[in-house]
């Protein structure tokens, strides 16, 4: 694997696209983000879950192409939430209070079933 390179794994379910990135999500690796969600907000699916289990770390730029993901599927319609952040990345959000404008879930079992 690239190290370069952020490994992006991709779930897709009648309704939700599952999104995993697997690593830190920097400047570096952000866009490889931004890239993996253009796709599927274009498809349209209902919901978005960026599940966040596998991310140790995220800088400015991972939190902003979120921020990104999320003002492009409000104005598809599209439900876009968070699930299973890890306590460095929960921190970041809650610290910028952003856990007032994403939709967060504790398990992508919670997230799904909303």
């Amino acid at each position: 694997m690239d190290k370069s390179t952020l490994q992006i794994d991709i779930e897709v379910s009648e309704n939700s696209t599952v999104i995993t990135p697997l690593g830190d999500i920097d400047l570096s690796k952000s866009s490889d983000l931004r890239v993996a969600l253009r796709p599927i907000i274009d498809a349209k699916t209902e919901r978005i879950v960026v599940d966040l289990s596998h991310v140790p770390y995220m800088d400015s730029s991972g939190i902003a192409t979120l921020i990104e993901g999320l003002q492009l599927s409000k104005k598809s319609n599209i439900c876009f939430v968070l699930c299973s952040l890890q306590e460095g990345v929960r921190s970041i959000i809650e610290l910028a209070r952003l856990d007032q404008i994403f939709t967060i879930f504790d398990t992508r079992e919670d997230s799904l079933a909303h």
